[in-house]
């Protein structure tokens, strides 16, 4: 497996989304259809009259009035924590059923979600972590936030694929990215530029232009706002994912070497074949085989393949896997 380059990351990203549309789609639907649902209900029950679209307005005061303004704030707070958590589940399912493509392994929504719900905890620590790590950054006058935000880009494929936890996540992902955090900056904020820019085409198609026919404090309005969140976030959440995702690979291939058949083995839960090599130079072996500076473990590599494996598609690093053709069978005559 070669290294991708930046052209090659975007388009392999967007391959995935494409080959599990569906999957991915139903696992963002699953998460984030509920919350949409509930902030239309907690909004119309506690306003009398909503503003909708008011980032697109130019009147400059918003029109909204409330029926029950403390039942709204708490309304509001409630959602503002199932969101994070939603919003949490549903970026891991799509990490697992990403990963799952990109590997050539089968998946699904429901083993998708699942393998999230089973992470949950570990997530929510990992996520505490990073979000104090960035913030002491933004207060050392923003440049040490961002540098340390493209060092932990990769934090959450660590946890999922190799189930390294909380700090030894965030080192493992720093050690990742050293050496290459520009060539990691440039993949990871050109794909935040293209999901700002699907945004603003998105919001601007499903919310602003229809408001120029529909009243903004209705509950038509409301509908709409709460649509274009829903689209939104199933066309950006997959692709940020699936971005990430193939970056955490391409670090994994371009310092380890590593071998996609033992990735798959590893998230499968399967021991990899083989005896265990030596350690690398600067890893230290115990008793569990060896491990890298960090103490983690680090697998053996797979044997040789055959000399009739086929190749890996050289197309972007990756193509959708092929489904084998059915044998015919023997007539009587052959």
């Amino acid at each position: 497996m070669r290294p991708l380059n930046l052209g090659e990351t975007l388009d392999a990203s967007i391959k995935i989304v494409r080959a599990r549309w569906r999957t991915l789609a139903a696992v963002m639907l699953v998460v984030a259809l509920p919350l949409q649902i509930l902030q239309v209900l907690v909004t119309a029950s506690t306003t009398d009259v909503y503003q909708a679209g008011s980032s697109f307005s130019t009147g400059g005061s918003s029109k909204t009035t409330y029926s029950d303004q403390g039942a709204y704030v708490a309304g509001q707070l409630v959602i503002f924590v199932l969101a994070i958590l939603g919003n949490l589940l549903g970026t891991v399912a799509c990490y697992r059923a990403i990963a799952d493509t990109y590997l050539e392994r089968p998946t699904s929504a429901r083993a998708s979600l699942q393998y999230a719900m089973g992470r949950l905890g570990p997530m929510l620590w990992l996520t505490l972590l990073l979000g104090l790590g960035l913030i002491l950054g933004f207060l050392a006058f923003v440049i040490p936030a961002i540098w340390l935000a493209v060092a932990w880009s990769v934090t959450y494929p660590v946890l999922l694929v190799e189930d390294v936890r909380g700090v030894a996540a965030l080192k493992r992902s720093f050690a990742l990215v050293k050496d290459h955090w520009w060539a990691t900056f440039g993949r990871v904020a050109v794909a935040y530029i293209l999901v700002l820019v699907v945004t603003a085409v998105a919001s601007s198609v499903i919310v602003a232009v229809p408001l120029l026919a529909v009243d903004d404090t209705s509950f038509g309005a409301l509908l709409l706002s709460n649509l274009g969140s829903l689209i939104v976030t199933l066309l950006t959440t997959p692709f940020l994912a699936a971005v990430i995702t193939l970056v955490y690979f391409d670090l994994r291939v371009r310092k380890e070497g590593f071998d996609l058949a033992l990735l798959a083995e590893r998230m499968g839960g399967a021991p990899a074949a083989g005896p265990a090599p030596a350690p690398e130079r600067g890893h230290a072996s115990g008793a569990g085989g060896p491990r890298d500076a960090f103490g983690n473990p680090v697998a053996a590599s797979p044997p040789a393949r055959p000399a009739t494996s086929p190749e890996p598609p050289p197309s972007g690093g990756w193509a959708p896997p092929v489904a084998p053709q059915p044998q015919r069978p023997p007539s009587p005559d052959e």
